[in-house]
């Protein structure tokens, strides 16, 4: 009397086999596919979010500011205002921002508070300034312009393997030119 083996054969292993590793490679795929994106996504989420803190910083240093003086100097540009404080009882501050293309563009800000003049940074005293952020360019010819009081910024993030995002704003100081305590 013959007795039946159960068990697979050799064919119905490899087709499981095979289904297996196609199921594993598609959720695979699927898998690195999303995490790229996600890092993509990240990454332009994050150069918007740099365009918008300068956007935003340099926006309420002008509306607020009495004297606006913008110097460039070779590739290199300062921006400053003296601008009013935040505070119950009324200050003059002073307020600058410093554009390098150096390592791939780089923007840094400095805020003296009584007002005090700030001169155009050396290698040296940059480390006293604030920096907003790196992969900062100019979309035309300067990231700043200003006239009577108008400053203009046009620059664009370095977003990674995207293109890089565009930033356009203007602003426009709320008060009279003057200028009691020197920023500049």
């Amino acid at each position: 009397m013959a007795v039946a083996e159960s068990g697979f054969t050799l064919i119905e292993l490899l087709v499981a086999s095979f289904v297996s590793i196609l199921v594993l490679i598609l959720v695979g795929s699927l898998l690195t596919n999303s995490m790229r994106i996600e890092r993509d996504t990240r990454t332009v989420a994050e150069a918007t979010d740099l365009g918008q803190l300068v956007a935003r910083t340099v926006q309420s240093g002008v509306r607020n500011a009495s004297k606006v003086s913008l110097a460039n100097t070779g590739n290199t540009q300062l921006l400053r205002v003296r601008t009013a404080g935040r505070e119950e009882t009324p200050s003059w501050l002073c307020q600058a921002w410093y554009y390098t293309p150096d390592a791939g563009g780089a923007l840094y800000m400095k805020v003296t508070s009584p007002a005090a003049p700030i001169p155009t940074p050396t290698t040296t005293t940059l480390t006293s300034w604030t920096k907003l952020g790196d992969g900062i360019n100019p979309a035309g010819a300067q990231v700043f312009t200003s006239v009577l009081g108008l400053v203009t910024l046009d620059f664009t993030v370095r977003a990674g393997g995207s293109p890089p995002i565009p930033i356009k704003s203007t602003a426009t100081t709320r008060t009279l030119e003057t200028e009691s305590t020197p920023c500049f």
